[in-house]
């Protein structure tokens, strides 16, 4: 199996298991999730901003014929409980006690990179 592959594999192996706190999840099907998601996150967010298609002194907006805003909602809110239940598996594996609380600590901008890169615990 190819690193593309293996990427898409763990993004969607992630999604397949939204609703599953009970287990663990490794560093590597975390990373592909985080960084593809991020990336794809990216994209939904540049095709439902019509503020910067829609200048009001440009005389041919791009965007004119079809409203994208709804895009956005639509992927970015199953992607955030989707990467909840996926760092909760994650702070399980690093082998973190009081979930609850490593989980609201795992929204810390730059401290969440450092948590979810720990290596597996041997608990």
């Amino acid at each position: 199996m190819n690193f593309l592959e293996r990427v898409l594999s763990n993004y969607f192996l992630a999604w397949s298991q939204i609703f599953n706190y009970k287990d663990k999840t490794s560093r590597i099907p975390f990373w592909h999730f985080f960084i593809l998601d991020g990336l794809i996150g990216a994209v939904v967010s540049i095709l439902s901003d019509n503020n910067l298609a829609n200048d009001p002194n440009d005389f041919y907006p791009i965007a004119d014929g079809y409203d994208w805003s709804y895009l956005y909602y639509l992927y970015s809110i199953p992607s955030l409980l989707v990467f909840i239940a996926l760092s909760i598996r994650r702070l399980r594996d690093i082998g973190k006690e009081n979930l609850v609380l490593w989980a609201f600590v795992s929204f810390i901008p730059f401290y969440n990179l450092y948590i979810f890169a720990q290596p597996s615990s041997e608990k």
